[in-house]
């Protein structure tokens, strides 16, 4: 069953049962008036009967055997009847003998007699009761006549309602048709262009919104991906080919000195390195950095100073490290330790030897300033995408990854990373900014 079906019975059902519970307290009070009206002239007539029927002080001398269509029955203290219509007799119940013998006060009932459906009020007499009695058979019709338009009333809004629950489920679930179709595009064709035209704004118009957003984030992703592959691929071909040419070079190792053997071991081992590197960071990359679950507090100036050191070790150019307000960052101290480690890394390798290379921690902000060439201004985006090298780092090793990854983990920790002028020198300086915990 479809969804539109669906809401069209629930809509449907919700009228049927609106409309059967209007119906029932419609008859009811219809019932009640017309039993009321009936009550209050038998009480009429039970006025005029105490008037006129009963000699007070004696037995009856006078029958009545109707008023208008009031039939008028009298009975004793005994219970027996005395008067009565010589047409209809009227039973007498229990509740009308204690009525007559005065140990009950007057009341209410129905009855059928002759197959006609009678209305009777009990009256107390000095001498006894009197019991007067008026068909409901007008009554019933009427009843039975309200009921009956009451019940095709109700079917027919029942359907109606269902009708019209049918077409406004079209019309409002027309976003959903779109979707699904869309949906069943993509999984047919795999084209994430496809797109569904929003010209609404709620719940069903915001899913809409939502499923495009999530093709375009979809379609970006996937370029991204080919990206990556063809670029990595680009970047790979290089070692690869200097190694395979170094392998090919040393299957003549007795046409080569001492020397140049142990130079194109040096060769190799480089090539590897950078391999290794690349294919690490290759890794890194394309790791999804906001699935990962550990999320701690991080003393930002404990791991900077961390890094710091591990880097003088490795170089001998100085870094000077200037901290400011102490700030604690939440999230995976591994994942920023990275990210810090590629600016000095990037520093490093862009600083002259004499240096020095600068490092200010304030809060969550991180800035690494290097006294090399300095980043020209149409640039300063590009070096945070993948592989892109500046022409003059093309000879320089590295795989144009590192700035790529910091922009990453920085942004996936909720923060923001860019490059800019240190504007007192040459230079460069890349900051990155983590939200304080």
């Amino acid at each position: 069953m479809t969804l539109r079906m669906r809401v069209a019975l629930l809509v449907a059902l919700v009228a049927a049962v609106a409309m059967t519970l209007a119906g029932v307290g419609s008859w009811l009070v219809a019932r009640n008036q017309l039993r009321a009206a009936v009550d209050r002239q038998l009480g009429d007539r039970s006025t005029l009967v105490e008037g006129i029927a009963v000699d007070r002080v004696g037995p009856p001398r006078r029958v009545l055997f109707g008023l208008d269509d009031t039939v008028v029955q009298l009975i004793d203290r005994r219970g027996s009847v005395q008067q009565s219509s010589p047409v209809l007799t009227l039973p007498v119940t229990g509740g009308a003998a204690e009525v007559a013998a005065g140990s009950r006060d007057r009341y209410r009932y129905d009855t059928e007699v002759g197959g006609v459906h009678f209305r009777v009020l009990v009256e107390p007499l000095p001498v006894g009761a009197v019991q007067l009695a008026r068909p409901l058979t007008q009554v019933d019709e009427s009843l039975d006549q309200l009921r009956s338009i009451l019940i095709v009333a109700g079917v027919l809004g029942t359907a109606t309602a269902g009708l019209a629950g049918f077409a406004l489920a079209g019309r409002s679930l027309r976003p959903v048709a779109e979707l699904t179709a869309a949906a069943e595009h993509v999984a047919a064709t795999q084209d994430l262009d496809a797109t569904i035209p929003v010209d609404r704004r709620d719940e069903l118009g915001r899913l809409a919104a939502s499923f495009d957003e999530m093709l375009r984030a979809l379609d970006s992703s996937r370029r991204q991906q080919q990206q990556l592959v063809d670029d990595a691929s680009h970047e790979l071909r290089t070692p690869l080919t200097s190694l395979r040419t170094n392998v090919e070079v040393l299957r003549r190792v007795q046409d080569l000195s001492p020397t140049q053997q142990r130079d194109i071991h040096d060769d190799i081992l480089s090539e590897l390195d950078q391999l290794t590197e690349l294919v690490t960071e290759l890794v890194d990359l394309a790791a999804d950095q906001r699935a990962q679950r550990m999320s701690v507090d991080i003393d930002l100036e404990a791991v900077v100073g961390a890094v710091v050191e591990r880097h003088r070790r490795r170089t001998d150019i100085p870094i000077e490290v200037h901290d400011g307000e102490a700030g604690t960052a939440s999230g995976d101290p591994v994942l920023v330790e990275r990210a810090v480690s590629n600016l000095l890394d990037n520093a490093v390798k862009w600083s002259p030897p004499e240096g020095p290379i600068e490092v200010f921690v304030d809060g969550g902000r991180i800035e690494v300033r290097d006294r090399g060439p300095g980043i020209a201004p149409a640039d300063r985006e590009r070096v945070f995408d993948r592989f892109w090298r500046a022409d003059e780092a093309r000879s320089m090793p590295g795989s144009g990854l590192g700035l790529s990854i910091v922009r990453k983990v920085v942004e996936a920790h909720g923060g923001r990373a860019w490059a800019q002028s240190p504007g007192d020198g040459p230079g460069a300086v890349v900051v990155m900014e983590l939200p304080v915990a």
